[in-house]
């Protein structure tokens, strides 16, 4: 499985490529949301993974153009560092199927692509 990863911080990206190339999937890599949107338009995803706060276009903004274009089905998983009340709800409203809170459990984000897999 394709996976693209967006986050502005690199050690945050690292960790979650190595645990996703450990679990077999194929990772591309974004620093922001408007990386992101760059490389979806050119690479078959079959999951997003967005951080919430990215500079330039944050992961509120990309899922929603996201959902507007090509990758209107594509499941899209919002993580964040600074989850406040209501993170989870707002990323539900701009289009996110998941949301994860960092640090990711490796448990959960195992949970989240079996549920995700299957969706085309």
């Amino acid at each position: 499985m394709t996976i693209l990863i967006a986050d502005d911080n690199s050690k945050n990206r690292e960790l979650l490529r190595t645990v996703l190339v450990h679990l077999g999937h194929e990772v591309i890599e974004a620093a922001n949301g408007a990386e992101a949107l760059q490389l979806a338009a050119g690479n078959e995803i079959e999951i997003f993974i967005l951080d919430l706060q990215m500079p330039e276009i944050d992961g509120y903004e990309a899922a929603r153009r996201l959902r507007s274009g090509a990758h209107a089905e594509t499941p899209l998983i919002a993580v964040t560092a600074y989850a406040m009340q209501g993170d989870e709800h707002r990323a539900l409203q701009a289009g996110f199927t998941s949301y994860l809170s960092k640090p990711v459990r490796l448990a959960r984000l195992r949970e989240e692509l079996a549920r995700w897999s299957t969706v085309k």
